[in-house]
């Protein structure tokens, strides 16, 4: 497995943006491949904070994405950089790919000078405070119940 930026890797952003919208196409913000591919691009500009980290097989095959995103929840504005989009293909899942991909960004984000890292789970809370997020409120987003989380970097 190799972990790179989609930046680094720009024949990916097709892929990326298939699976992203496989997934979680019922959601208001997946619902459209033009929209998802846009801001990834946006996202991986030379110029921003933020990135996309792209894992590969050996055979140069997208295995898991993650990104780094700001202001991914806009109601509060101190709450400015957000984990997200940390996807696995479904047949890359349960080897570990994922929490790379975490541990990376959490790598990334501090060499950014980024202090605190955000993100929401309606189901992941276990995995995330393996890596010493903590809960901080309970809400709905996208009609799904989830934890908010921040990690102090």
């Amino acid at each position: 497995m190799q972990i790179s930026s989609l930046q680094q890797q720009p024949a990916l952003i097709t892929p990326l943006t298939q699976l992203l919208f496989r997934e979680w196409a019922a959601y208001p913000n997946w619902n459209n491949p033009g929209q998802i591919e846009a801001r990834l691009q946006a996202r991986n500009l030379p110029s921003v904070k933020t990135l996309t980290l792209v894992a590969t097989a050996a055979d140069g095959a997208l295995m898991a994405s993650a990104s780094l995103i700001q202001h991914e929840l806009t109601d509060v504005v101190e709450r400015e950089f957000w984990l997200g989009e940390v996807i696995t293909a479904p047949e890359h899942r349960g080897k570990g790919v994922g929490s790379a991909l975490i541990s990376r960004m959490i790598t990334e984000a501090r060499a950014r000078n980024i202090s605190a890292l955000w993100l929401y789970t309606p189901d992941q809370q276990a995995l995330y405070q393996r890596f010493g997020w903590q809960d901080v409120e309970q809400r709905e987003v996208d009609g799904d119940r989830v934890s908010v989380m921040m990690l102090r970097l």
